[in-house]
């Protein structure tokens, strides 16, 4: 079954193609606008006996610019015998690598338009940078195409390629990559970004332009403050644990009941090893070091998760022995008691799962200093919530959509996600300035007391 390919593709002067225009329409918004038959060229009767079929030319009138970030596609008016009303031959570029950006413009129109025919997608995977810098462009334009759905596990295959290079580059800028995994319907990369945005939301809140990115996708700020708040309150509930454990027997040091002052005597060196790392901790969080610390509190969990000389280490005791003098043989039995409590306490960090890392990036070879344990939901993904919940089947028999029904079904979709645009220099970089309207400043005790009840 050979169909008219009825649609001439102008690109440049030596760039010509010929499609079908149904194909065309189906899988792009922008060519079922163009391709309606009264924008068709009226053929006479000698001209179709000439065996001409072409019925619409589009062509590109403009290359990737600042105007046009994906260039801008035209359709040329043409004359019953199917020639060009205008007299024009096209768009003439050098094509001798003075205009390099035409190549590859050229090139991922190309391979878009031989995606509609299921033809593979290929990118340029060979660095980071490169497959970046295409990716970006693909989406460009197939966002003004009206496509990107068509292109966009492509595009999430070739990222996912570069494996630690393409978590580091999300690490250091996941507010810019969000926007992008969120064109592509990307679950992974989608919740890489909110792992790093929430772990690192006291840092990340206050950099400039930040805001800017949340603002392309709606409701993205009020998840990343919900997720954050369901870390805070994760690590409220450790620190909650850690200053009301007593390890061991010793809240109930004996079997006979009532217990005798001279059983609880015997362990008056634990219970002041207790008293000790209690006051330790008790002071780190006062002074700010727990949840409510710049790194939401990572590096005093890291301390106590660690245990042994991470925290409290000879010369932290010295300074206790010398306020509270014992004999050398006390000393070593009270040091002994702190470290089987530190033990104790490390396993309490280990089943609160505060320092487990969900994120694709390796933190032991490339060390983040924030926590990283965000559980994300696939549900809170913008675009599942988006759908409408399922409804309850009738006994009459259902409808079952049609070819034209899932044509218009993807291409209603596409309409929806078209807009925002993206600059593939934000992210490669990392925006360090900090906002002067001074969102970096702490939560005062008053806010947080409110957000604790709300929890």
């Amino acid at each position: 079954m050979n169909q008219a390919e009825d649609v001439e593709v102008i690109l440049g002067y030596k760039r010509r193609y010929k499609f079908h225009s149904g194909t065309l329409a189906r899988n792009s918004t922008l060519f079922a606008d163009m391709l309606i038959e009264s924008n068709a060229a009226k053929l006479s009767n000698r001209a179709r006996n000439a065996g001409i079929k072409i019925r619409w030319m589009i062509e590109l009138t403009h290359l990737p610019c600042d105007g046009y970030p994906a260039g801008k596609l035209g359709l040329v008016e043409l004359t019953p015998t199917g020639e060009r009303a205008d007299g024009g031959i096209g768009l003439i570029v050098n094509e001798n690598g003075r205009i390099p950006q035409a190549h590859k413009a050229f090139a991922h129109y190309e391979a878009i338009f031989y995606a509609f025919y299921n033809k593979e997608l290929t990118i340029d995977d060979t660095d980071m940078s490169t497959a970046l810098s295409d990716c970006y462009q693909l989406i460009q334009i197939s966002d003004y195409l009206g496509c990107t759905s068509l292109i966009s596990k492509p595009i999430e295959v070739t990222l996912l390629k570069h494996g630690q290079d393409l978590f580091r580059a999300i690490q250091s800028a996941p507010y810019a990559w969000i926007e992008m995994a969120f064109r592509i319907r990307s679950e992974l990369i989608f919740r890489e970004c909110m792992i790093h945005l929430v772990g690192n939301w006291k840092l990340h809140r206050s950099m400039r332009n930040v805001a800017t990115h949340l603002r392309q996708i709606p409701g993205l700020r009020a998840l990343v403050e919900k997720y954050h708040r369901l870390l805070l309150s994760q690590c409220k509930a450790l620190e909650h644990g850690i200053m009301s454990l007593y390890p061991g027997d010793m809240r109930v040091p004996a079997d006979d009941l009532p217990i005798k002052r001279e059983v609880y005597a015997k362990d008056i060196l634990v219970w002041m090893a207790l008293t000790f790392f209690r006051h330790w901790v008790g002071q780190r969080l006062i002074m700010e070091k727990g949840r409510h610390a710049p790194d939401g509190g990572y590096e005093l969990y890291k301390q106590i998760g660690t245990a042994g000389e991470s925290y409290m280490d000879k010369s932290v005791l010295n300074q206790f022995h010398t306020r509270f003098p014992m004999t050398k043989k006390a000393m070593n039995v009270l040091e002994n008691h702190l470290s089987e409590i530190k033990e104790c306490m490390k396993a309490v960090v280990e089943q609160h799962k505060i320092l487990k890392s969900n994120c694709q990036l390796d933190v032991h070879r490339f060390p983040v200093p924030y926590l990283t344990c965000v559980e994300f939901e696939k549900g809170d993904c913008p675009w599942e919530t988006d759908t409408e919940g399922l409804r309850v089947q009738s006994a009459k028999r259902a409808y079952k959509p049609g070819g034209n029904d899932i044509a218009k079904s993807k291409l209603d979709s596409a309409r929806m996600t078209q807009g925002s645009s993206l600059s593939v220099e934000e992210l490669l970089e990392v925006d360090d300035e900090f906002d002067s309207e001074g969102d970096a400043e702490e939560e005062t005790s008053d806010a947080r007391t409110k957000r604790a009840r709300a929890y």
